[in-house]
């Protein structure tokens, strides 16, 4: 029961909100010790769990596998570093007085994504991920401006359409089981339906897969209905953007490899088609918008979409895709909450997201601007970061499996995401404004997340430690098929 308590601990950190002793300056203690324990505990149920072994709980509705430790951990490592990052804005005061509520409404909104992942059950995740939804989408208008009010509607119109997608698909899917005389039982359940044979009506499981798969990509953001991802990242505070791009992110990804891995062997191809046009559409969509855009924090939003479409690529391709799919799906976890933390860093010293009024930033924020960086480097795929051998290994199984159309597009296209992103950021980044002003002395806890997240994802792509690449690819193995 060590892992259901990953999720009681930040349902009770939420509820501490309420007694007046943790409220005020404490509530960032409680928040930061929050995650803490819950760090801690992934760490238990990891040592606690053998390998190629499955838990069940509560009747077989969650599960400790490895997939679903594997993205327990990198949740809870990710919200960690986001919490201590979140106590800083609070001891520099950035953020309004009123803040209880936005550590509640955050320490809810992560109870419902660890429920989501560790969901053995396609309907109770669903429901998880609704509740994950309605949990953060408040907290996007956070600041309260106008902007900020429609870009979190218009999260919340997105997403719940996306599940809504993902729901008729389920049904859809419950259809084919029944068939016309009931020849399958009914179930929900992912280990029952690794055991069904088959689906039954073909004509039914064909439109919920498609469906299922559509509407799980509309909440990651994939094309062609990307357009919330930009707004909501753009306009959200730095620690709900870094939740909606890593933690809520990884979620739904978990989702979509569970179905994947599922359904893949009843039919491979509608699944590859779907996912390989999704994946080209958003990697084109995003990479015309990374050359026009003059706001940083929206770059990272668009090249998020590009991610997420390499992603789609990679599992619309499969074989051996597997292991640098998993790879790269954890490293940009870790890249995107290191470059929306430094953009809070930044906008909060300079007052501004525009990339033409900044010059020499890695002068004046040594600290922020170095976390920046490095970032955009991983971002971009360089060496020696996890980012860089998730995809080399992708873009290597493209040629192997024959895709070579796929892999010269998308060669071309991540060329002009190069050259495009390069010519916004390094100036930015590195350039002479004349004018520069002296040096910003940095807190530590500003950056502290960061540097932590850095350290882990060149571990990713150097070395990483046999217990943990042994659980990639136990995860990789799934998205084969049954």
């Amino acid at each position: 029961m060590i892992a259901l308590l990953c999720a009681v601990v930040p349902l009770a950190g939420a509820c501490l909100m309420r007694v007046p002793a943790c409220r005020g300056r404490a509530a960032s203690s409680v928040l930061v010790g929050t995650a803490l324990v819950e760090l801690l505990l992934s760490g238990v149920v990891a040592a606690n769990r053998s390998p190629g072994s499955e838990t069940y709980w509560l009747g077989r509705y969650f599960v400790v596998d490895a997939t679903s430790l594997l993205f327990l951990l990198t949740i809870s490592l990710v919200f960690f570093g986001i919490t201590i990052y979140v106590r800083h804005r609070i001891t520099a005061g950035l953020m309004p007085v009123a803040f209880e509520g936005f550590i509640a409404r955050a320490l809810l909104f992560f109870a419902t994504c660890v429920l989501a992942v560790l969901s053995n059950h396609l309907i109770a995740m669903w429901v998880f991920l609704e509740l994950g939804t309605l949990a953060i989408a408040p907290l996007i208008h956070y600041g309260r401006s106008p902007a900020a009010l429609r870009a979190s509607w218009k999260y919340l119109m997105f997403s719940v359409i996306g599940l809504g997608f993902n729901l008729i698909g389920l049904l859809c899917l419950a259809r084919a089981m029944g068939g016309a005389h009931g020849e399958h039982e009914l179930t929900f359940f992912i280990d029952g339906l690794q055991n069904i044979p088959s689906l039954g009506e073909t004509l039914w499981w064909e439109i919920g897969l498609a469906l299922m798969v559509f509407g799980l990509g509309t909440k990651l953001g994939l094309a062609p209905m990307y357009s919330w991802l930009p707004d909501a990242y753009d306009h959200a505070p730095p620690a709900i953007t870094s939740m909606l791009s890593a933690v809520q992110f990884n979620c739904v990804m978990l989702a979509l490899f569970r179905e994947v891995s599922l359904l893949r062997s009843f039919d491979p191809d509608l699944i590859s088609e779907e996912l390989i046009v999704m994946g080209l559409l958003s990697i084109s969509v995003a990479a015309m918008h990374i050359i026009t855009t003059d706001n940083y924090k929206r770059l990272i939003a668009y090249a998020s979409i590009n991610h997420a479409g390499m992603i789609a690529l990679g599992l619309g391709v499969g074989k051996n895709a597997g292991y640098g799919v998993v790879l790269y799906v954890i490293s940009n976890a870790f890249v995107k909450a290191v470059l929306f933390m430094a953009c809070g860093n930044i906008k909060a010293q300079f007052g501004t997201k525009q990339i033409s009024a900044l010059r020499g930033l890695i002068r004046v924020m040594p600290f922020s601007g170095w976390a920046f960086m490095l970032g955009v480097f991983a971002l971009l795929g360089f060496a020696p970061f996890g980012s860089f051998l998730g995809e080399v290994i992708m873009l290597s199984n493209m040629v192997e499996g024959g895709y070579l159309l796929v892999f010269f597009f998308i060669c071309i296209v991540l060329t002009i995401v190069l050259i495009a992103s390069g010519r916004a950021l390094f100036p930015m980044i590195w350039g002479d404004s004349g004018d520069e002003g002296p040096r910003v002395t940095e807190p530590l806890l500003s950056n502290a997340g960061s540097v932590l997240f850095m350290l882990i994802l060149v571990s990713l792509g150097i070395y990483s430690p046999a217990a943990v690449s042994s659980l990639v690819s136990e995860v990789a193995a799934t998205l084969g098929g049954r």
